[in-house]
């Protein structure tokens, strides 16, 4: 009793200084005042921004941040805190800091960071990145060295990238960028590898003996990376402010003080939850959003785009908030409408070949991350309603790597929209219900773009095409699931099954398999997204698993280290590669031992797990690689230089 009477006394306590203030602190404790409710955490305040290097917060009092959400919402409140969104951003902290930062010295095309902490900080000292920045004749000759503080982490799903508040000392001779720029540290962690990688060999760039320029979170990264920023450029630094680090509740939901007063009255919370109908308007909910307004809220991030107001959106950041009109913000890029864009070519001047990058030949985005481009170009969301909610949920998801619902993971909201199928799938998949052959998604949004080191689903809902596949570059599903299979093999299925004409092919195209020239002869996105499906369990169990590391062997020398780290993964899940040894980012001459030991152990395994040959595979009748064949495929391969802006 008496303990219930102390509790009372305390809620009591806190709730007249809620009515002030919706947050009281009693030692380490932080209490929030909420919808009549009391919710507490043990978590310390954050640190003040501007002592910390950070972002400041934003002078506006329409923002509140995802704790205010805390207290009428815990379960949503969890679901977004164990979600990767959350993590895009964080302080730099020993809870945050995924990387080994012990006294290390990295050492990359000349240049040494050496990494060290003090206290519970963490700083790397290094050349300036922004040296480059300064075109005056006063410019040193080669960039000083500079010691700096760690702030901010991004990423923590594959890669986690650090992020240095630039300091001004010793730094005149740049006058621009000299004020308030977080510059990207010029190593990523990757967190699957626990090691350290340059970050322009993490992403797929063309090779290259020179750094290139690093990023810098207040030009671009912040747009998707926090809540609501303002970069504040005044043309000699920044004063970039943001609502809250992260993707955070009000980046999906829009503002949210308004909402926060509203229903501190318990009155109206249970008014709106008896009578109210199509629920409470002082917030928005993009699942009660139509279609397109639900997918733009996704799509302010999701998608490759440009800015509509330049110089507005150096200053103030983007005026868009979810239920709004995201064109007025930013304009999609559809493919087609590029060349109509002189704003956006001008941008893309100094790098001829971004579109290439960017899209395959018939317009589909081919980078990871932009998925709003691609279902903007699909009949289902031009001509029905489908839309991001259709397959994801951000709160009921399954697993916090994709966010797909129950439902979404499923092939119920492909049938929902075509019942005609539902009752025998079989009749229109041709394949045996429940293998992977039968599923919607892998025939209809096959794993064509490129990201983080990894194939992900296109975005784009078609249907496998080979001429498609012959005249834009695009692998079909088909294919990169039968990898053992010619195009000509999949056009005959096509037209059989679906009534497609048949495609012209040359001979190779009709005698080799797809696969193999894709992954010899093709471009390197071509070649990290096929490397990837031959490490796919369902293209293994259907095109057998003993074959494809003659090929990929081949690919452990690839001159992009983002095509060798793919061509790694897959070929670690190959019959006696169980204790292989390759580093991808070893010496030229390392690559090549590895390379050769790689062919040594398949054909040591050959006895046991060979289960194709022949010429379409490019293996003779003994199993050995056809020598002369291989060299054929690789003096065609596609050597234009391309970047997967991720």
């Amino acid at each position: 009793m008496e303990l219930g009477l102390f509790t009372l006394a305390l809620i009591l306590v806190v709730a007249v200084f809620a009515r002030r203030s919706n947050r009281f602190v009693i030692g380490g404790a932080i209490f929030v005042i909420a919808s009549g409710a009391v919710a507490w955490s043990f978590v310390s305040e954050p640190p003040t921004p501007r002592d910390s290097g950070l972002p400041g917060p934003l002078e506006e009092a329409d923002f509140t941040s995802s704790n205010a959400c805390r207290a009428c919402h815990p379960a949503q409140y969890a679901s977004w805190h164990d979600s990767y969104h959350r993590t895009m951003t964080q302080t730099a902290t020993e809870d945050t800091v995924l990387a080994d930062w012990e006294a290390l010295k990295l050492e990359d095309r000349g240049f040494t960071t050496r990494l060290f902490r003090e206290e519970n900080e963490f700083w790397a000292e290094l050349p300036d990145p922004l040296w480059h920045q300064d075109k005056s004749p006063e410019r040193p000759s080669t960039p000083p060295l500079i010691k700096a503080r760690v702030v901010m982490t991004t990423g923590s799903h594959h890669l986690q990238n650090y992020w240095i508040r630039r300091p001004t000392e010793g730094t005149a001779y740049l006058d621009s960028f000299d004020n308030g720029a977080l510059v990207q540290l010029p190593w990523v962690w990757i967190i699957e590898d626990g090691r350290w990688s340059p970050v322009q060999d993490s992403f797929l760039t063309p090779p290259s003996p020179h750094t290139e320029p690093p990023a810098v979170w207040n030009t671009s990264c912040h747009l998707c990376h926090s809540v609501a920023p303002e970069p504040r450029f005044n043309g000699q630094g920044f004063d970039t402010r943001v609502a809250e680090l992260g993707v955070a509740c009000e980046a999906c939901h829009g503002p949210g003080q308004a909402h926060a007063e509203a229903n501190r009255s318990p009155a109206r919370r249970y008014s709106q939850w008896l009578f109210g109908e199509g629920g409470d308007p002082s917030i928005v909910n993009p699942a009660r959003l139509d279609a397109k307004k639900s997918t733009e809220v996704c799509g302010q991030c999701h998608s490759f785009t440009r800015v509509v107001d330049l110089p507005g959106w150096q200053k103030n950041g983007i005026p868009f908030r979810p239920g709004g009109d995201l064109a007025e913000s930013k304009a999609l890029l559809l493919h087609e409408d590029i060349p109509r864009s002189p704003h956006l070519l001008a941008q893309l001047a100094d790098e001829p070949n971004a579109l290439v990058g960017r899209y395959w030949g018939d317009g589909t985005i081919r980078v990871a991350g932009r998925e709003y481009n691609g279902l903007a170009e699909s009949a289902c969301f031009q001509e029905g309603e489908m839309s991001c909610l259709s397959c994801h949920s951000l709160h009921d998801y399954t697993e916090a790597a994709d966010q797909l619902s129950s439902t979404g993971s499923s092939d119920a909201p492909c049938l929902d929209c075509h019942p005609t199928f539902r009752e025998d799938p079989s009749a229109h998949t041709h394949h045996d219900l429940g293998s992977e052959g039968s599923r919607c998604q892998n025939c209809h949004m096959p794993h064509t773009t490129y990201g983080l080191f990894t194939a992900m689903r296109s975005h784009r809902i078609d249907s496998p095409s080979v001429k498609n596949s012959k005249n834009t570059g695009r692998p079909n599903a088909c294919n990169l699931c039968h990898l053992d299979k010619s195009l000509a093999w999949a056009g005959d299925h096509l037209s059989d099954w679906y009534d497609q004409p048949i495609t012209e092919l040359d001979e190779g195209e009709r005698a080799q398999s797809a696969a193999v020239r894709w992954l010899l002869q093709g471009d390197a996105a071509q070649r990290a997204i096929t490397a990837w499906h031959m490490g796919w369990e369902p293209a293994q169990k259907v095109s057998g698993k003993g074959w494809q590391a003659a090929h990929l062997a081949v690919l452990l020398t690839d001159p992009y280290v983002s095509v060798r780290r793919v061509a790694q993964a897959s070929i670690a899940t190959l019959p006696g590669f169980e204790v292989f040894e390759y580093d991808h980012l070893a010496s030229p001459e390392q690559l090549v031992a590895s390379r050769d030991e790689a062919w040594r152990l398949w054909q040591k395994a050959i006895p046991r797990s060979l289960d194709r040959k022949g010429p379409a595979l490019l293996l003779q009748s003994n199993g050995r690689i056809d020598k002369a064949a291989l060299t054929d495929q690789l003096n065609a391969r596609d050597e234009t230089p391309l970047r997967i802006i991720e």
